[in-house]
């Protein structure tokens, strides 16, 4: 994305955060972009953080496939969750880059 382009999609999310009563976006700096990989590979419990979506240190709760979100909200949807889904990503992935991985 351009800058013209980036900035005028961060005004449009914050014109919904706005109507929400929400905080406007912010960018995340480095470090705490990193965070939550850090947190998920040196504090987080393995039994906690194996195959669930995490954010912002700590696992997302699943969220209705109707419920409205939007880039401000926490929360990951059931589909994003499901082992059919992975394998069938994981497929279309070997075959894009026309190798297999198994």
């Amino acid at each position: 994305m351009d800058p013209p382009q980036m900035e005028q999609m961060v005004k449009q999310i914050n014109e919904e955060a706005a109507a929400e009563g929400k905080e406007p976006f912010q960018f995340k700096t480095v470090p705490n972009g990193a965070a939550t990989s850090v947190w998920a590979a040196v504090v987080a419990p393995a039994e906690e953080v194996g195959g669930p979506y995490c954010e912002n240190c700590h696992v997302s709760e699943a969220v209705a496939d109707d419920a409205k979100l939007s880039l401000l909200d926490e929360g990951v949807r059931g589909y994003a969750l499901d082992p059919e889904n992975a394998k069938a990503l994981w497929k279309k992935s070997e075959e894009m880059v026309g190798e297999s991985f198994a």
